[in-house]
């Protein structure tokens, strides 16, 4: 997660930080020249490149501009050398500027994902380190119930459900070499693992059958062996077959839950803009517009050209000359 975090910022932090400056106060230059253009896209993720060469103000420039952006869009796009007026050394392509705003929301996501998935990690991390050297102050132990859910290559997996049916709280420890969980059955009739809670911390402690995991006597030992009779104590645990562990899922379940949060809410902002919207060239809703799939963007631009057909089309409802509507016929359209 840290490496992507940092190959993110490395990849599009750079460019985008120069064409926020440049956007501040632009100048077109059409007599620049764009070398080795090339846009690629995958899976709606396109990646553009190019070498430009430019004269300001009697001096020659060159620059290399990369960028990324969400676009589901096909075709070439136009594009021109825009430089900063108050820093002619910074330049890029008209279109990483008209893609600003999508950039941008695309690298807060990334940032976002890799960046929350490291704390996320770190933070269980820490979690995980108090909670070991809490169950390694001697104390009073209490004998607790626990599901075991998975066990796989000395991992053990399993849910505490002692504070309430509806207790979801996930564990997962490494036994040693040859050991395997201690197992009982319950009041009820049910298979479970057997665990101790210390008075100086709640997580709960998978014990092995061997009882290696907590420091006993082996009077003491003996005394939980004649506690657990023969009836008691299930002879082994099943190793699960399952892909992964359920904390996995749920991380990816709630990640999948934000961006689907995101989602709607960037589909309500487009029906707003191009339904209810007073500015035709809003920004972010240009930029939702245009990433949409032809049929609905061309919904859309139509709604917007019967609010807003005496004015030029925005950005991404343009024709082929980049001012009228593409959604006018071709005999209607103004020369």
């Amino acid at each position: 997660m840290s490496a992507l975090f940092g190959f993110c910022a490395w990849w599009q932090g750079p460019g985008l930080w120069r064409d926020w400056q440049i956007s501040q106060n632009p100048q077109h230059l059409p007599n620049g020249q764009v070398l080795d253009g090339e846009c690629s896209t995958r899976r709606g993720l396109t990646d553009c490149e190019a070498h430009l060469v430019y004269d300001y103000n009697g001096q020659a420039y060159e620059a290399d501009v990369s960028l990324a952006f969400v676009d589901f869009s096909s075709g070439d796009y136009e594009v021109e050398v825009v430089v900063s007026r108050d820093k002619p050394e910074l330049a890029t392509i008209s279109l990483g500027l008209d893609m600003l705003w999508n950039r941008l929301i695309v690298f807060a996501l990334l940032m976002l994902l890799f960046g929350g998935g490291t704390i996320g990690m770190i933070v269980a991390g820490l979690k995980a380190m108090a909670a070991n050297r809490a169950v390694a102050t001697p104390g009073r132990l209490t004998v607790v119930p626990v599901e075991v859910i998975e066990q796989r290559n000395g991992y053990v997996s399993y849910v505490d459900h002692n504070k309430g049916p509806k207790s979801r709280r996930t564990t997962r420890t490494r036994l040693g070499r040859g050991q395997e969980p201690l197992m009982a059955v319950s009041s009820d009739g049910r298979t479970v693992g057997v665990a101790v809670v210390s008075e100086h911390c709640n997580v709960p402690v998978l014990l092995d059958r061997a009882l290696e995991r907590i420091d006993l006597t082996e009077r003491e030992r003996d005394a939980v062996y004649a506690t657990l009779d023969a009836q008691q104590r299930a002879p082994e645990v099943v190793e699960s077959k399952g892909k992964g562990g359920p904390n996995i899922w749920r991380g990816v379940l709630g990640g999948l839950g934000v961006l689907l949060l995101m989602l709607i809410g960037a589909v309500g902002y487009w029906l707003y803009y191009v339904t209810s919207g007073p500015d035709a060239f809003d920004s972010v809703g240009m930029e939702i517009n245009n990433i949409m799939p032809e049929a609905i963007n061309l919904w859309g631009c139509t709604q917007l050209e019967a609010r807003f057909g005496d004015s030029n089309a925005p950005y991404g409802c343009t024709a082929s000359d980049y001012m009228s509507w593409k959604t006018v016929q071709p005999s209607k359209i103004k020369s």
